[in-house]
């Protein structure tokens, strides 16, 4: 079972497609156990074989037809009271025994339904009560975060995570959330050790910003992020050839040397999850903050980037948004509304660059940025380019 959510739609959801499934699986029985029940009576002496000693297609098929249409659950518990009957008689044991446990099913199934009747008229009738029964809802459902993730999540990771107090986990709903929106927790053996390693990231980066760890927890947290971070990086560095990579790598160290705010920083410490596409230009360290040139930003959403003023200030228009900055202000204006920005605009070797975490914040693109590792992911881009293979129009002046 996935989790107690799954579990509570499958015992209290009561459907007539439930009720034709279970005519279904009767029609199969009449296919083989029926035919073998009558056969095996018509063995005996003439005298021991009667109507109502024996059980024949037509009455099984006259049983599923009142199924079909049966309307509730005491009259399915009556049908199925009926095959059991019928199936002593027979002789079907496999037949009885598959219609007494279904009926114990449904016999289970007409209590809760009764209780849940009770709880919401309670509900209704005392706010307490109420408020009572949504932070229980809560409760349970932080009790089925670790066990949806199993599998999702690295072993190193889940094992972190798992000595955790509810309390902590209950702070990881959100993030929780955000996960089954990625990706498809029924279906975890698709997943690609990419989206694995970014599931580590969010759930132990959200754990460990939250200061949920401490002493060798927070060690073995620290441990397997870094992990999961390495493996994403190799996955970003495996897109360049190595004279691409080797000429960012020297031109970032270039930069790095120009004064104590700045750093060189390697291409895989901008890792863009769903982006189809090479930096151009070097990724670079000033103040703390990784930033990336606007040519290479703007790879990643659909936009129409116009420099004007002898390069010195830009207006780039995507969908919806028109956003206006100036090199050597840390104030940009987003639809004629002022931004503030960690780090200002700059101008490096007469190319605009921009902080990433401002650039993702702008466009809605979700990231993490881990400082420790000094490496930005960016990832569920709601702003990605439609075509990656065709550029956008970056206009020169």
């Amino acid at each position: 079972m996935k989790s107690l959510k799954t579990i509570g739609r499958n015992i209290l959801a009561v459907s007539l497609s439930g009720i034709i499934s279970l005519g279904l699986a009767l029609s199969f029985a009449t296919a083989n156990d029926s035919t073998a029940a009558v056969e095996q009576i018509t063995e005996g002496t003439a005298s021991e074989t009667t109507a109502e000693q024996s059980l024949t297609s037509d009455e099984i098929e006259k049983i599923i037809d009142d199924l079909k249409v049966s309307t509730n659950i005491d009259n399915v518990l009556e049908k199925l009271d009926e095959i059991i009957k019928r199936a002593e008689l027979s002789g079907n044991d496999a037949l009885k025994q598959y219609a007494e446990n279904t009926k114990s099913k449904y016999e289970l199934q007409k209590q809760l339904d009764s209780l849940n009747s009770l709880i919401e008229a309670m509900k209704k009738k005392n706010s307490d009560v109420n408020t009572l029964d949504e932070e229980l809802n809560k409760v349970l459902a932080v009790t089925t975060i670790l066990e949806d993730l199993k599998g999702a999540l690295s072993d190193e990771a889940l094992m972190v995570l798992e000595t955790l107090g509810s309390d902590d986990i209950g702070k990881l709903q959100e993030i929780f959330a955000e996960i089954e929106g990625l990706v498809d927790l029924n279906d975890i053996d698709a997943m690609s050790v990419k989206q694995r390693s970014l599931l580590d990231v969010l759930m132990l980066y959200g754990a460990i910003s939250q200061n949920m760890f401490s002493d060798h927890r927070l060690d073995v947290a620290k441990d397997a992020l870094e992990v999961a971070i390495t493996l994403l990086k190799s996955y970003e560095k495996q897109k360049y050839t190595e004279s691409e990579y080797n000429t960012l790598v020297e031109k970032s160290e270039e930069f790095g040397s120009r004064g104590k705010k700045t750093a060189g920083v390697f291409p895989e410490q901008v890792i863009f999850l769903d982006g189809a596409f090479n930096l151009k230009f070097m990724p670079v360290m000033y103040d703390g903050h990784i930033l990336i040139a606007i040519d290479d930003a703007y790879q990643y959403i659909d936009a129409k980037v116009d420099y004007m003023y002898n390069n010195a200030n830009l207006v780039i228009q995507s969908p919806g948004n028109t956003l206006e900055l100036t090199s050597g202000k840390n104030i940009a204006y987003l639809n004629d509304e002022p931004k503030s920005m960690s780090v200002p605009v700059m101008n490096i070797n007469n190319t605009i660059y921009i902080s990433a975490e401002f650039f993702a914040e702008t466009y809605g693109i979700a990231y993490r940025y881990i400082s420790e590792l000094e490496t930005i992911v960016m990832y569920n881009n709601l702003n990605q380019l439609s075509d990656p293979s065709e550029p956008n129009e970056i206009n020169i002046g």
